[in-house]
This record gives C-alpha cells, structure tokens and sequence, in this order.
C-alpha cells in the first residue's frame, strides 16, 4: 500500500517523521540539551584545549555553512578547536577505510549509509552515541533505528545528516513546450517516448541529463528493485535476488535511453561524470528537460540554470513492477571514530551540530531535509526549508521500494555495474552478452566475501 506524503504521514521504510507539526513544545527536548551540554561540558573542560578533526565532502554551501556552525561552536567553546577537512566525494570512503584501519581517521567523519555497514563489518570503529547519554530526543526513533540511519545491533553508531533520496528536477517551461506532465504516474516506457518525442522536435534537446553514474544508481539500481521486488542481494546470505535475465531487461532499458536520444550520447556525457551533471553547458543552456538528482543536491543542479523554473516530478515506475523500486533513505551519516582521544568533546560538538537552534538554522538544508522536526520547524520560520526538496522527500516517501544493500553497494560491485553500463551506452556490447558477463562478476565478487 502507498504511503501518505510526508506533511501527512510516515516517512518510507518505517519512517514515522511528521512534518506538518510545525509548533509544539520543545521545552523538553531543550532541557536534556542543556543537561548534556552541561554534563559533556564538565569533562571536556578538565582535559584543557582540545582538537579535533572533522571530515566531510560537500560543495561550497555545505562547506561554509558546517564551517559557520563551527566557528559558532569554538566561540561558546574556546577549549575546543575543530580542524575542518573538506572536500570532493571522489576517492573519500577509499581514503577513509584506510584511515579507519590504520588508525589515522579524523575524529568526526561524514559516511555514506550505504558504505558504512562495510566499516561496521571490518572493524570496531565508531563509538556507540548511547554510551555517552547523548540527546538524541529530537530524533524519531522510528527513523535512527533503521541500520541506514546509524542503528547497529542496538547501538547509534551513526546519526543521520537529513531526508534524502532520488529526484526528478524538471525545467517547467520546457515540460510544458513538449506537453510533458510529470505530476501523474508514468512509466519507463512512456519516458522513453517523451525522449523521442523531445529530440525529434528539437535535435538539440533531450529529455534526460544524465551520465553512467546516475544512470547505475537511479536507472539500473530501481528498475531491477522493480522487476524483483527486493534488494539486489540479501543482507545476510549474500544469495542474489535476481537473475540474469532480470540483469539484460534492465540494460534493455538502459540500451533504450541511449538508442533514442531519450539522454545525450555517453561519449558527450562521460565528461560530465559522478556529482558533476550541473557542468554540462547543455544543463546551463536549458536543453534538457529533466535530470535525475538526489534530494541533497537538487540546488545544486537549479542553481547552474537562474533562467529555468525547475519544480519537482514524479519517478518512473514499469508495469508489472513488484514494488516501486525508489526510496527514501538518508545522505549521510555522521559518526565518531573509536580512537578519537578526546570523545565527550566530540559528542558535545555533535550536540550542538543536531541539537542546538542556532546550528540547526545555519545547516538549514545543505545535507538535505533536516533529519528532525525541530531542525525543520526552525527552517520553516526563517524560510529555508526549500519547496522543491520537500516535494521531492513527499513523493519518495509515498513510494514503498527498498534500500540498496551493502554487497550491490559495495565500490567492487558498483565499478562492475558502471563499466558494464558505459559499455552499453557507448554500445560496444549487447544487453544480452552484458548482463552474462555483468552476473558473473557480481557473483563471484560477493562469493569471495
């Protein structure tokens, strides 16, 4: 059964996170803010200055704003002095496992939910949030006990950064030039014929910005979930849900997206690659009609464009579709490192990242939608809950598909899927000889696991 839109109801996935209270007493959530705050704040004071190390990737607006919330932080705080790490997202997790293994990782670390249970597998590296009678009230529980948002085996290992998951950005004025309603259900096969549509009207537009990336994660990734019904593989046996043949539909659809110009050709796009999609001149130049995005980073790609008016559309579904494939998940998780030396500073520091108003009112939605009904009440007042991110965490949140598991989502598994997809796209093989050779990486991949 569907879901009701988040102002209305419950979040995807078990997500009990009412967005319409918009008042409400928080008097009560101050109170143990305060009483950590105080409690953390007596212990880090008898260690004298502190440092610690926070990481994180993100643009420019996260970055100023975590940098601000910082500032605001080590003001109240002169004892304690946090040494920023920032940067692009390429090559972080790598860098991190390396530093989480050998012991050099900074104190604080942004880690994506899907990554971290890889982390959580190899090695005891996250203090426990329980464990320090951190506040975490201002938190449903519903929501931070799901293992994407930071749950292990009964201890918070992560706190999740905000609302997240896939989008449909869609340039209004040209949605409309082609008749194009977005707002209705509708199916691969009737985006496919939009793309036609589009092209062959004007051989400089598209229908769909894209590259192999976004392609792997939101084509690939959901349409399987679709035809299945379940993740790609199973959390605990590692057993593939899917069959090859499930494999070749779905490069089929990839194969279609490619073969009627429904996205640009994989050699223009390919150097617009990973989080890179708001470069593409094409993008600037309003000639395409849409762009798969994720929640957190759909200003990014409406920002490259100030003449388009973008609002938010609904997402592909095929017929026959076991489930719907997209869902709601979180971007990011924010977690202290077990060798962290100086952990009541870094769990007062996190206090005052996800509890304090001043914090919440800087962040606004730069991970975003806030992960707590106080964070978004906050926002809601001083006119920074964007419009189109809400809408867009509303009409995942009504869709009832699953989230990725860790084995499809491990950096091995997902290079497979990429290389096979580019070769599709640049078509120098078929759906058929792809999806052989695509089921038996997989499975020998996640066998030697």
């Amino acid at each position: 059964m569907k879901k009701k839109q988040l102002m209305a109801g419950v979040m995807a996935a078990g997500m009990a996170m009412s967005l319409a209270a918009c008042g409400g007493s928080t008097s009560t959530a101050a109170s143990a803010t305060e009483s950590t705050a105080a409690s953390i704040s007596a212990a880090s004071a008898a260690e004298g200055d502190i440092t610690l190390r926070f990481a994180w990737w993100g643009g420019d607006e996260r970055a100023n704003a975590t940098l601000e919330v910082i500032k605001q932080f080590e003001a109240a705080n002169p004892n304690i002095h946090i040494e920023a790490e920032y940067g692009s997202s390429d090559g972080y997790h790598d860098k991190l496992a390396t530093q989480l293994a050998s012991g050099t990782a900074a104190d604080i670390v942004q880690i994506d939910p899907e990554t971290m249970p890889a982390f959580v597998a190899t090695g005891d590296y996250f203090l426990n949030y329980m464990d320090y009678d951190f506040d975490l009230s201002n938190f449903e529980e519903s929501y931070i006990s799901q293992r994407v948002n930071g749950r292990f085996d009964g201890k918070q290992l992560g706190l999740p950064t905000g609302i997240a998951g896939p989008a449909l950005v869609v340039n209004k004025e040209l949605a409309d030039k082609y008749g194009i309603d977005f707002s209705q259900p509708y199916t691969w096969d009737q985006f496919i014929e939009w793309g036609k549509q589009v092209h062959e009207a004007d051989p400089d537009t598209y229908l769909l910005c894209t590259n192999k990336e976004y392609v792997t994660n939101l084509v690939f990734f959901n349409t399987m979930k679709q035809m299945t019904g379940k993740t790609l593989f199973d959390a605990d046996t590692k057993a593939a849900n899917f069959t090859q043949e499930d494999i070749e539909k779905s490069l089929e659809i990839v194969k279609a997206l490619y073969d009627n110009n429904v996205c640009a050709p994989a050699s223009y796009s390919s150097a617009y690659s990973n989080d890179d999609l708001q470069s593409d001149p094409n993008w600037i130049a309003g000639k395409y009609v849409c762009s798969f995005a994720y929640i957190s980073t759909m200003n990014v790609m409406t920002a490259a464009n100030t003449n388009a008016t973008y609002t938010t559309g609904t997402l592909p579904i095929m017929d026959g579709a076991k489930n719907d494939g997209w869902s709601c998940n979180c971007p990011q998780v924010l977690a202290v490192t077990s060798t962290c030396k100086n952990p009541e500073a870094a769990m007062k520091f996190m206090d005052y990242f996800f509890n304090s108003d001043e914090a919440e009112s800087t962040l606004a939605c730069v991970r975003s939608v806030p992960p707590t009904e106080k964070a978004r009440t906050i926002c809601e007042k001083d006119g920074t809950l964007d419009a189109g991110m809400m809408e867009a965490a509303n009409i995942v949140s009504a869709m009832n598909g699953v989230s990725n598991d860790k084995y499809s989502s491990a950096p091995e598994s997902k290079q497979i899927m990429v290389d096979t997809i580019e070769a599709v796209g640049y078509g120098t093989t078929d759906p058929a000889t792809a999806a052989a050779d695509m089921f038996n990486q997989l499975n020998n991949y996640i066998s030697a696991q």
